[in-house]
């Protein structure tokens, strides 16, 4: 399977490794029914409502550039933002594709599989998150770095700052480089994202010191469970890219040492090193310094520089094989094989017991109490109201102020969101039960802890039907 020297499209591998992953995702969007756990259905309702929350889209934890970018598709609901995600996927893909293909490597249409396949990118590809998104921006500065056009590649790095900031140390070495290349013109573009982020968040907020502040708070933001340990990203690194395509990568690597091009892949080995190292130290127990919890997808922005090498050692490999015969015959078995490994470690969205449960309580207080405000500190509340995640006439988030501003509500009581430091309440399951303005109206136990359906100063207009 060499690589075409004309255009992508005249590469018949690239074609059918580009279907390959394009069908398992399509198949993997028609199967799914909820959401990429803990956070994507928050950034969905901030992209669907966007103007309704613009005083969010600043804060650190929601980034701008992740809501503005899926604002559009948001609007014909969460399939549309899922296709979507799946399109911007496949053109990361074909970037990587065009990087490995100025690299000179010899098959260069298997850094599609060896990328598009790992299993933790290839899960959040259609989801509403921020990492895949900075995955394409990474590809593209360096793309342009490689084009000789070091203007975009920095403009384009300096915005990766939106997405995930801990990424924007890329930029920074590329700056570093056109630097000491005395490309002085061009380096003022390294502050255009942190720029876009403060002029936008002055222009919403009226206040310049907005950006500061909230940046203050987010990095005081205590671990909601506890950090991992300093070897964690390095003892998960088959779960996060792959099995295979970690072989590959060593075997690239020995490959590049024993063929002295060490140097001139510095760059591509140096964003996996640079994310594992930023995300251990921002989630490592042992440091405890900020409010990361070490998600396995923070490392898994850096997958395609991982699999370009991962492409190079495959690639040396195969041409170290005594005859094509066989290089033909190992190619299905290989693809095949990581189909198989994508497909077996990766699942499409499905609602959990807890979130069935809040879905149906949701509904059961909306069919019963229709002109009451929820409260709640799910989103998936919001998301089966279809409204926005953040105050409003109907939802809004269950804390003190919420039952000051709004003396007739319904409530419903998630235990599994009762931490503080996650869900931003102060409120306990005590304090909604001794106050004497709040009546129960259901309690629903799920793996022995307790979900609460409550009104407050409000009378139902028929008793509520149980769930069954």
């Amino acid at each position: 399977m060499r690589h075409h020297t004309g255009h992508w499209f005249t590469n018949p591998a690239l074609l059918l490794f580009l279907g390959i992953v394009g069908t398992i995702g399509t198949l993997s969007i028609l199967r799914s029914d909820g959401f990429y756990p803990i956070d994507e259905c928050a950034h969905y309702l901030y992209s669907r409502f966007i103007l309704d929350v613009l005083p969010i889209t600043v804060q650190t934890w929601h980034r701008p550039g992740l809501l503005w970018l899926f604002a559009l598709p948001a609007q014909l609901g969460h399939t549309a933002t899922m296709f979507f995600g799946l399109a911007l996927f496949l053109v990361l893909l074909l970037v990587t594709y065009r990087i490995a293909v100025l690299k000179g490597i010899r098959h260069p249409e298997w850094v599609v599989l060896l990328t598009g396949l790992q299993p933790v990118l290839f899960d959040i590809s259609y989801a509403c998150l921020a990492e895949a998104p900075a995955a394409l921006l990474l590809v593209l500065s360096y793309w342009f770095h490689l084009k000789q056009r070091p203007g975009w590649c920095l403009a384009i790095a300096s915005t990766v700052f939106l997405f995930r900031f801990e990424m924007y140390a890329f930029a920074v070495l590329m700056s570093s480089i056109y630097m000491m290349r005395r490309q002085w013109r061009i380096l003022p573009l390294l502050l255009l994202g942190p720029v876009i982020w403060i002029g936008s968040s002055t222009i919403i907020s009226g206040d310049v010191m907005t950006f500061f502040r909230e940046w203050s708070h987010f990095s005081g933001l205590g671990k909601y469970v506890d950090g991992i340990s300093l070897t964690f990203y390095l003892e998960n690194l088959h779960t996060i890219f792959g099995v295979a395509q970690v072989t590959f990568f060593a075997i690239g690597v020995v490959f590049l040492a024993l063929g002295k091009k060490m140097a001139e892949y510095g760059l591509i080995l140096s964003v996996p090193v640079i994310g594992i190292i930023v995300n251990t130290l921002a989630g490592a127990e042992m440091f405890h310094w900020s409010g990361s919890i070490g998600d396995l997808r923070y490392v898994a922005v850096a997958g395609p520089f991982l699999g370009i090498v991962s492409a190079y050692g495959l690639s040396e490999a195969l041409e170290r094989l005594p005859h094509s015969r066989l290089r033909m015959a190992l190619a299905p078995l290989l693809a095949g094989a990581l189909v198989l490994n994508c497909v077996i470690a990766t699942h499409p969205r499905q609602w959990s017991g807890e979130e069935r449960i809040v879905i149906a309580l949701t509904g059961e207080l909306r069919s019963e109490y229709p002109d009451q405000v929820l409260l709640c500190n799910n989103y998936i509340a919001a998301y089966v109201l279809d409204v926005p995640p953040w105050g409003g006439s109907h939802f809004a988030r269950l804390d003190s102020r919420s039952l000051e501003e709004h003396q007739e509500c319904v409530m419903l009581w998630d235990p599994f969101l009762s931490n503080p430091r996650f869900s931003r309440t102060e409120l306990t399951r005590e304090q909604l039960l001794e106050d004497p303005a709040n009546v129960v109206l259901k309690r629903q136990i799920f793996q022995h802890q307790e979900f609460l359906l409550l009104s407050r100063n409000v009378r139902p207009s028929s008793p509520p039907h149980p769930l069954p």
